[in-house]
């Protein structure tokens, strides 16, 4: 396969109340999705999927689109692939932000997918060396922002049990008390649920995760700081509750730091921090091949990313809900055509050839102005 021409277009995406985490309230969320098309005419969709500002890891909206237009894209006219797997190992090579070469990476699978008549989940199983059948759905969960007051988190969460999302992650920050996790699990004792902390506390606030280990969460989510490996394994040996690492994880290296350090127990695999699927799949392999748990995260996706984490998500390597949302849970407008719907606790993996969505009429229109840059 040979790419032949590209373009990129930028959505501002608004967010229909307020999602807030850590130290950053967001309102809207820029995203840019990628369109790579092959020398036989086929159109893969990637989606770029970093924050405008570094508050999730160092890389930035606008960083990665710059990487992609000036160190990625012109080089690919130069190139020809005959897997995934061989332009991962290209793109790896280009040393961009993980979450540009994830963006680029993605459109591939598309394509491949489609040149194969297969679904992008169908592909994942494949080359997994899976013959096994495919989950038709799977079982998704939410994470609900910071809250300032108990009874408002409380109302949130039965909202979205309501909905009939499984798992509920609650998103924390130093001004969360033990009392107020205490009463959100005195009214909700067997639900399956988790705290997130996106890296707020330090080993100084080991007193409050001890005083909460009892209160069955099925993990805390990255309470220390980005690349602190060896605190998050003190932290892990003074407790029952499992911790899961998120923004530590990047490469194999990493992986294998959580492993020796037993820095924790589980993993948050997320495609675009990663690099790309590829590299998901075979650091999700290396995971669970050393006892770790690994689920798969979300970063406030459009329909595009949502499809791809689907996919992931569906694979016999996962097995914890996913943090994959409804398509109208978080966005005003989504720009594809398909919805994804829970039903009974699940949303259903799309099994059309390619990723399984298409742009809808407003972001195809968006699309329409822009011309292709040929490679």
């Amino acid at each position: 396969m040979q790419i032949v021409e590209y373009k990129m277009v930028q959505f501002l995406m608004r967010l229909k109340k307020p999602y807030r985490f850590a130290e950053s309230t967001y309102q809207t969320r820029p995203i840019n999705i990628l369109a790579l098309k092959d020398e036989l005419g086929n159109v893969g969709l990637g989606e770029v999927e970093a924050f405008q500002f570094p508050n999730y890891i160092d890389e930035t909206q606008s960083e990665c689109v710059r990487i992609l237009n000036t160190r990625i894209l012109p080089l690919l006219g130069s190139k020809k692939f005959d897997t995934p797997f061989e332009f991962s190992k290209f793109i790896d090579s280009t040393n961009g932000p993980y979450m540009a070469r994830a963006a680029a990476e993605m459109a591939i699978w598309d394509l491949f997918a489609k040149r194969n008549g297969v679904s992008v989940q169908k592909l994942m199983m494949l080359a997994l060396g899976r013959t096994d059948a495919v989950k038709p759905e799977v079982s998704v969960g939410v994470a609900i922002g910071i809250k300032d007051e108990t009874s408002e988190l409380i109302a949130e969460i039965r909202r979205q049990l309501e909905l009939g999302y499984t798992r509920i992650k609650l998103k924390i920050n130093p001004k969360y008390t033990v009392k107020m996790l205490k009463e959100v699990r005195t009214e909700f004792p067997n639900q399956l649920m988790m705290i997130d902390c996106n890296s707020q506390y330090g080993l100084k606030d080991k007193s409050f995760f001890q005083n909460i280990d009892g209160l069955n969460f099925a993990m805390i989510e990255q309470p220390l700081a980005k690349n602190d490996f060896r605190n998050h394994a003190k932290l892990q040996a003074q407790l029952n509750t499992d911790i899961c690492l998120d923004e530590n994880i990047f490469n194999s290296e990493d992986i294998w730091k959580v492993i020796n350090l037993q820095a924790g127990r589980v993993i948050n695999m997320k495609i675009a921090r990663v690099g790309g699927i590829s590299n998901a799949l075979a650091l999700t392999t290396l995971a669970e091949k050393h006892g770790l748990k690994v689920w798969c995260g979300g970063m406030l996706e459009t329909g595009v990313g949502r499809a791809f984490n689907l996919a992931l998500a569906s694979m016999p390597l996962f097995s914890f809900p996913g943090d994959i949302s409804a398509s109208d849970r978080y966005y005003e407008k989504d720009i594809v055509n398909e919805k994804f719907s829970i039903v009974n606790g699940k949303i259903r993996v799309p099994d059309t050839p390619g990723l399984g969505v298409s742009l809808n009429e407003f972001a195809q229109a968006k699309f329409n102005e822009i011309e292709w840059t040929k490679i």
